[in-house]
This record gives structure tokens, sequence and C-alpha cells, in this order.
């Protein structure tokens, strides 16, 4: 078992054994959730990890999910995460 400390604002380094040795790269997402005495971060799989992506492939993605502009700004500024 490696350790870590809790930093200032919640922050905390991964040592670089775990990093390595479950394959996590910078900007890889991580699922935090507590379990009882336990804190438990998982690793998001990315199936397209490095693909970059031009505004031409994303045209269209967001079909029919908002009547309008004004509809786009309101999830913004309620904050919507999924």
């Amino acid at each position: 078992m490696q350790v870590t400390r809790l930093r200032a604002k919640n922050q905390i380094t991964l040592p670089a054994g775990i990093v390595a040795a479950v394959g996590l790269k910078e900007g890889d997402i991580l699922h935090v959730e507590a379990d009882q005495d336990r804190v438990v971060i998982t690793a998001q799989e990315l199936r397209d990890r490095g693909r970059t992506y031009t505004m031409s492939d994303l045209l269209g993605a967001a079909s029919g999910l908002y009547e309008s502009v004004d509809d786009i700004d309101a999830e913004i500024t309620a904050g919507r995460t999924e």
C-alpha cells in the first residue's frame, strides 16, 4: 500500500507507481466516492483516448436537444454536468 497526504484545497498526488500500473494519463477522468471510511477512486474508461475532434466532427451532435441558444445558456448557467 502506498501513502499520500491530503493537501490544501483537498488535493492529493497519486503515487507514480499507481498511475503507471493503472495506465492513467493527464486529463483522464477519475470518479471519486466515499465507501464508509474509505475513499474509492476509479478511472473512467475512455474509448477514444487521444483522439482529437474538429468542429466539423461535432456539428449536429447536440441536434434536437435544445430549442434555442437561450436554452443552452440556461443549462450552462444552471451548472448541468450530465
